[in-house]
């Protein structure tokens, strides 16, 4: 679980980088740590707000990580409560940020989300030794 706090995102990479390095894929440790940070972020900054359909706050739950390894492949997933869908942008070259989903998708083999019911959805990213 992460709280909603900016150091989050440096325990999300520490994480996965003792994950990968626990699996003997310290190869993939620098480029997961990248993929990671965006998710993070994004989690914690568009998965925590308020849900104008939903009268709670939905940054009263955890934001989750999860790392999964199947062979060569690990997935990182992230859940959180909000209920919007990841949007890739497409910011112009002055506007600081809105790069987070290209980096992911460049980075990894594939990526994803998927909803969660009753509300929150899962936010997910695969890459291969």
């Amino acid at each position: 679980m992460l709280p909603p706090r900016a150091e989050s995102v440096h325990s999300a990479r520490s994480f996965a980088a003792g994950s990968l390095i626990g699996w003997g894929m310290g190869d993939l440790v620098e480029d997961m740590e990248l993929v990671v940070s965006e998710l993070a972020t994004n989690a914690l900054r568009h998965g925590l707000v308020l849900d104008p359909r939903d009268l709670r706050r939905s940054g009263s739950e955890p934001i989750r990580m999860s790392m999964i390894r199947k062979g060569s492949l690990v997935t990182c997933v992230f859940a959180d409560p909000g209920t919007a869908a990841p949007i890739m942008r497409h910011p112009s070259p002055l506007e600081p940020g809105g790069m987070g989903l290209h980096i992911v998708e460049s980075m990894s083999l594939r990526w994803g989300w998927n909803p969660l019911l009753p509300c929150g959805k899962v936010v997910w990213a695969v890459l291969k030794s």
